[in-house]
């Protein structure tokens, strides 16, 4: 893939592509779209201290999209920035752009300034082996919550 591509950190006025991009996205996974997602899409793309979210595209079009959220840890002494989601869409997987779209979060996140970044990845996911090759360190966690969820919820990358 030549470097026709780039990510564009999301504000109001993409906002209708990341819709689309993440409506897509979960009906790739078999999962609806409710307006509580895109009521919070909506406050990550005007509130800063929210996270962020980047607008993938390749070649001018739209082509995946990521989702970074924030929290204050006391125990990093600082902002968390979580890495909720990288997705390319079908016609671009395989084709090395989930490494790219990483990379160039990563070097945001350190202009931006949170203390680590993580992310969350289901055992055996293809994209462990990206994030290991960009210096990220597998930790195993159990995770507890008082939510049920199907096998699909949760951080997927």
């Amino acid at each position: 893939m030549s470097r026709s591509w780039q990510i564009v950190l999301g504000s109001p006025a993409n906002r209708r592509d990341i819709l689309k991009i993440f409506r897509k996205c979960r009906e790739d996974c078999g999962e609806p779209f409710e307006k509580a997602h895109e009521a919070a899409i909506s406050r990550m793309l005007v509130d800063a201290s929210a996270g962020r979210i980047y607008l993938v595209e390749v070649r001018g079009v739209p082509a995946g999209f990521a989702c970074v959220a924030f929290q204050q840890s006391v125990i990093w002494a600082g902002r968390l920035a979580i890495l909720e989601k990288i997705y390319p869409l079908n016609g671009y997987k395989g084709q090395g752009l989930a490494q790219r779209i990483l990379r160039a979060i990563i070097g945001d996140l350190e202009n931006f300034g949170p203390a680590i970044v993580t992310a969350y990845l289901r055992e055996g996911d293809p994209l462990s082996q990206i994030f290991e090759l960009e210096g990220f360190s597998a930790v195993p966690l159990v995770r507890f919550t008082d939510q049920e969820f199907s096998e699909n919820d949760g951080p997927v990358f």
